[in-house]
Formats: structure tokens, C-alpha cells, sequence
């Protein structure tokens, strides 16, 4: 159920978020999905950070005293997620062969975009990553926008090893 399905149907005044039952039961009804299972990590973290927004949001507007929500690690904190990829989920070099050599045959941009997708795969790029090695391309000639990584510092960058297929790829 989402937060604001619950809000509705349960009528919170100002006053519950002060009862500590109920904010345990609106943090339940964040971490839960619609069929009544727990929902995925990275899901729960996100709707948690949403939530404390808006606290924040409710306190700046005098609406709550504090915020509520509870702090450091206790029952109710989020689990934590791990940013390894599943192997199951990956293509096998063979499945990535036929997928990069369909790319290729494409006939409006198939040369550009296999290499691109080479990248991509062969260098575990971000798209964004891939557009701002130092040889870069665009339809139009022109350099491409550059942007800062995304969840890092600005002006961070990161060196990535190129594979000898997708050298031979690009060259």
C-alpha cells in the first residue's frame, strides 16, 4: 500500500505523528507493496528517504515540532542493499555477440551504435560514461555535453580498462 492510500484511509491528524504505534505502522505501510509483500531493498530506502523529505518539509512549515522518524539503526531501519550485480542476470558472451553483431547490421546508425554498445558492455559503462571517453561522437559532429558522474563528486572521474575486442571495435 502506498503512504498515501494509508494516510487517506486511516485520516491522520498532525497529532498521530506524535504516537510512536502509528508512525511504526505508516513506516510498515512504506516498506510493504500492494500485495502485501515486503518490497525490495533499494524500493524501501527510497520511499523512507521520500518520507523524511517531507518531514522536513512539515517542520519547516511549523506543522510538526520534530521529526518523527526514527534515528541510527533500530528494528524499523532499512536493510541494507548491496550494489553487487546478480550474475544470473548478465548476458553470457554469446547472447552479447549475437546482440552487438544485430546492432551492428542496423541500417541507420548500426556502426556508431555497436560501438557504443560495445562500450557499454565490455567496459561496464554507464551510458553517460561511454559518450565522454576521449575520442567522442554525436550525430551532429559536435562534442558531447559533458555531465558529472552520476552519485559522485563533482569533477570525480573513473579510468576503465578497455577490452581487446572492443578496441578492435572502435578502431
Amino acid at each position: 500500500m502506498t503512504i498515501l492510500r494509508w494516510v487517506e484511509r486511516n485520516s491522520l491528524p498532525v497529532s498521530v505523528w506524535e504516537e510512536p504505534e502509528r508512525v511504526d505502522e505508516v513506516l510498515r505501510a512504506v516498506d510493504t507493496r500492494l500485495d502485501g509483500k515486503q518490497a525490495a531493498a533499494w524500493s524501501r530506502k527510497r520511499h523512507r528517504r521520500i518520507l523524511n523529505v517531507v518531514m522536513k518539509h512539515a517542520i519547516r512549515r511549523r506543522v510538526l515540532r520534530a521529526n518523527p522518524l526514527s534515528k541510527g539503526k533500530e528494528t524499523t531501519s532499512v536493510t541494507k542493499t548491496s550494489n553487487a550485480v546478480d550474475k544470473r542476470s548478465l548476458m553470457n558472451a554469446e547472447q552479447a555477440a549475437a546482440l552487438l553483431d544485430w546492432i551492428r547490421c542496423r541500417p541507420r546508425g548500426g556502426k556508431r551504435l555497436h560501438a557504443f554498445f560495445a562500450t557499454l558492455y565490455y567496459c561496464a559503462l554507464r551510458p553517460e560514461e561511454a559518450v565522454a571517453m576521449r575520442v567522442q561522437w554525436t550525430d551532429t559532429g559536435e562534442i558531447h555535453e559533458e555531465r558529472d558522474l552520476k552519485g559522485r563528486a563533482e569533477g570525480e572521474t573513473r579510468t576503465v580498462p578497455g577490452h581487446p575486442t572492443l578496441t578492435r571495435i572502435l578502431r
